[in-house]
C-alpha cells in the first residue's frame, strides 16, 4: 500500500467520525424540537380537534 491510499484511509476515518458525532448531535436537536412541538401546552387544543377528524361526520359525504 503506497503512502496516498493511507492517508485517503485516514483522511475517510476521520471525516466519518466528525460526520458521524455532529450527525448524532444534529438529529438530536431535532429530535427534541419535534418532541417539545409536540408537547408544547399551547398546541394541545389544536391537536385535540385534529384528533377528532376523522371521527366527524360530513353532511356531503356519499
Amino acid at each position: 500500500m503506497n503512502t496516498g491510499s493511507v492517508e485517503a484511509v485516514t483522511t475517510y476515518e476521520g471525516l466519518r467520525a466528525f460526520a458521524g458525532a455532529w450527525g448524532l448531535i444534529f438529529f438530536g436537536f431535532i429530535f427534541l424540537g419535534v418532541v417539545a412541538y409536540a408537547f408544547w401546552p399551547s398546541r394541545r387544543k389544536e391537536f385535540e380537534q385534529d384528533a377528532q377528524i376523522p371521527l366527524r361526520e360530513d353532511d356531503d359525504d356519499v
